[in-house]
Protein backbone atom coordinates (compact mmCIF):
# COMPACT_ATOMS: atom_id res chain seq x y z
CA UNK A 1 0.00 0.00 0.00
CA UNK A 2 1.85 3.25 -1.13
CA UNK A 3 0.27 6.65 0.26
CA UNK A 4 1.13 9.86 -1.30
CA UNK A 5 4.74 10.92 0.54
CA UNK A 6 3.32 14.56 0.79
CA UNK A 7 -0.19 13.55 2.11
CA UNK A 8 1.98 11.41 4.59
CA UNK A 9 4.49 13.64 5.36
CA UNK A 10 1.38 16.75 6.68
CA UNK A 11 -0.91 14.18 8.70
CA UNK A 12 2.10 13.17 10.40
CA UNK A 13 3.56 16.81 11.05
CA UNK A 14 -0.39 17.54 11.74
CA UNK A 15 -0.33 14.71 14.43
CA UNK A 16 3.23 15.96 16.15
CA UNK A 17 1.76 19.15 16.78
CA UNK A 18 -1.64 18.33 18.20
CA UNK A 19 0.23 15.73 21.04
CA UNK A 20 2.96 18.09 21.13
CA UNK A 21 0.80 21.08 22.07
CA UNK A 22 -0.54 18.81 24.32
CA UNK A 23 2.94 18.46 25.86
CA UNK A 24 3.33 14.48 25.31
CA UNK A 25 5.32 12.69 22.85
CA UNK A 26 4.58 11.76 19.71
CA UNK A 27 4.97 7.70 19.37
CA UNK A 28 5.67 7.34 15.81
CA UNK A 29 6.23 3.42 14.15
CA UNK A 30 6.62 2.68 10.34
CA UNK A 31 6.32 0.18 8.26
CA UNK A 32 8.05 -1.53 4.77
CA UNK A 33 4.75 -2.02 2.81
CA UNK A 34 6.64 -3.65 -0.12
CA UNK A 35 8.16 -6.02 2.69
CA UNK A 36 4.67 -6.70 3.91
CA UNK A 37 3.19 -7.43 0.57
CA UNK A 38 5.92 -9.80 -0.36
CA UNK A 39 6.03 -11.54 2.76
CA UNK A 40 3.24 -11.45 4.63
CA UNK A 41 1.44 -15.03 4.18
CA UNK A 42 -2.54 -13.72 4.49
CA UNK A 43 -1.85 -10.76 1.78
CA UNK A 44 0.26 -13.47 -0.12
CA UNK A 45 -2.67 -15.79 -0.61
CA UNK A 46 -4.87 -12.76 -0.91
CA UNK A 47 -2.90 -11.97 -4.34
CA UNK A 48 -2.61 -14.98 -5.03
CA UNK A 49 -6.14 -15.86 -5.14
CA UNK A 50 -6.99 -12.59 -7.04
CA UNK A 51 -4.63 -13.28 -9.65
CA UNK A 52 -5.69 -16.75 -9.82
CA UNK A 53 -9.62 -15.06 -10.26
CA UNK A 54 -8.22 -13.02 -12.86
CA UNK A 55 -6.34 -15.47 -14.87
CA UNK A 56 -9.98 -17.96 -14.59
CA UNK A 57 -12.03 -14.79 -16.08
CA UNK A 58 -9.35 -14.16 -18.91
CA UNK A 59 -9.48 -18.20 -19.72
CA UNK A 60 -13.62 -17.89 -19.78
CA UNK A 61 -13.23 -14.95 -22.06
CA UNK A 62 -11.15 -16.80 -24.28
CA UNK A 63 -13.11 -20.18 -24.62
CA UNK A 64 -16.07 -18.53 -25.35
CA UNK A 65 -14.45 -16.12 -28.12
CA UNK A 66 -12.91 -19.90 -29.32
CA UNK A 67 -16.14 -21.55 -29.31
CA UNK A 68 -18.43 -18.65 -31.14
CA UNK A 69 -15.80 -18.10 -34.20
CA UNK A 70 -18.88 -16.46 -36.24
CA UNK A 71 -19.51 -13.88 -33.60
CA UNK A 72 -20.03 -10.76 -34.89
CA UNK A 73 -16.85 -7.84 -34.15
CA UNK A 74 -19.67 -5.99 -31.63
CA UNK A 75 -20.89 -9.44 -30.46
CA UNK A 76 -16.53 -9.93 -29.87
CA UNK A 77 -16.35 -6.08 -28.15
CA UNK A 78 -19.49 -6.99 -25.75
CA UNK A 79 -17.97 -9.89 -24.74
CA UNK A 80 -14.35 -8.50 -24.07
CA UNK A 81 -16.31 -5.70 -22.19
CA UNK A 82 -17.77 -8.26 -19.90
CA UNK A 83 -14.52 -9.84 -19.10
CA UNK A 84 -12.59 -6.36 -18.20
CA UNK A 85 -16.21 -5.55 -16.20
CA UNK A 86 -15.14 -8.82 -14.08
CA UNK A 87 -11.83 -8.03 -13.76
CA UNK A 88 -12.25 -5.02 -12.41
CA UNK A 89 -15.04 -6.13 -10.00
CA UNK A 90 -12.36 -8.40 -8.69
CA UNK A 91 -9.62 -6.02 -8.61
CA UNK A 92 -11.75 -3.53 -6.72
CA UNK A 93 -12.77 -6.19 -4.50
CA UNK A 94 -9.25 -7.71 -3.80
CA UNK A 95 -7.77 -4.23 -3.16
CA UNK A 96 -10.39 -3.63 -0.27
CA UNK A 97 -10.00 -6.90 1.34
CA UNK A 98 -5.98 -6.18 1.53
CA UNK A 99 -6.94 -2.98 2.67
CA UNK A 100 -9.01 -4.22 5.03
CA UNK A 101 -6.27 -6.81 6.24
CA UNK A 102 -3.42 -4.50 6.64
CA UNK A 103 -5.18 -1.65 8.11
CA UNK A 104 -6.33 -3.79 10.75
CA UNK A 105 -2.63 -5.87 11.32
CA UNK A 106 -1.09 -2.17 12.02
CA UNK A 107 -4.13 -0.51 13.92
CA UNK A 108 -3.72 -3.60 16.30
CA UNK A 109 0.18 -3.50 16.49
CA UNK A 110 -0.49 0.36 17.12
CA UNK A 111 -2.55 -0.06 20.02
CA UNK A 112 -0.59 -2.97 21.01
CA UNK A 113 2.85 -0.01 21.11
CA UNK A 114 0.68 3.23 21.77
CA UNK A 115 1.88 4.43 18.28
CA UNK A 116 0.47 7.59 18.23
CA UNK A 117 1.42 7.72 14.25
CA UNK A 118 1.91 4.59 11.99
CA UNK A 119 3.45 5.54 8.24
CA UNK A 120 4.83 3.71 5.64
CA UNK A 121 8.52 4.73 5.03
CA UNK A 122 9.30 1.66 2.20
CA UNK A 123 12.40 0.78 1.40
CA UNK A 124 12.43 2.62 -1.91
CA UNK A 125 11.10 5.75 -0.31
CA UNK A 126 12.06 6.15 3.44
CA UNK A 127 10.20 8.75 5.22
CA UNK A 128 11.91 7.80 8.23
CA UNK A 129 15.10 8.79 8.89
CA UNK A 130 16.05 8.60 12.50
CA UNK A 131 13.83 7.89 15.19
CA UNK A 132 10.51 5.74 15.04
CA UNK A 133 9.55 2.24 15.78
CA UNK A 134 9.75 -0.50 12.75
CA UNK A 135 6.98 -2.52 13.38
CA UNK A 136 6.72 -4.00 9.94
CA UNK A 137 8.12 -7.78 11.08
CA UNK A 138 5.47 -7.62 13.68
CA UNK A 139 2.78 -6.55 11.00
CA UNK A 140 3.88 -9.49 9.26
CA UNK A 141 3.81 -11.55 11.97
CA UNK A 142 0.44 -10.76 12.65
CA UNK A 143 -0.71 -12.00 9.14
CA UNK A 144 0.88 -15.06 9.15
Amino acid sequence: MKFPKKLTIAALLVASFFVTGCGSQVNIGYVDGEKIMNEAPQIKAVLEEGEQKAEDIQQEAITTLENNPDWTEEEKSNALMEMQRKLSGINQAYATQLKYKFDEAIAGIAAEKKLDVVVDSSENQKLIIIGGVDVTDEVIKKLQ
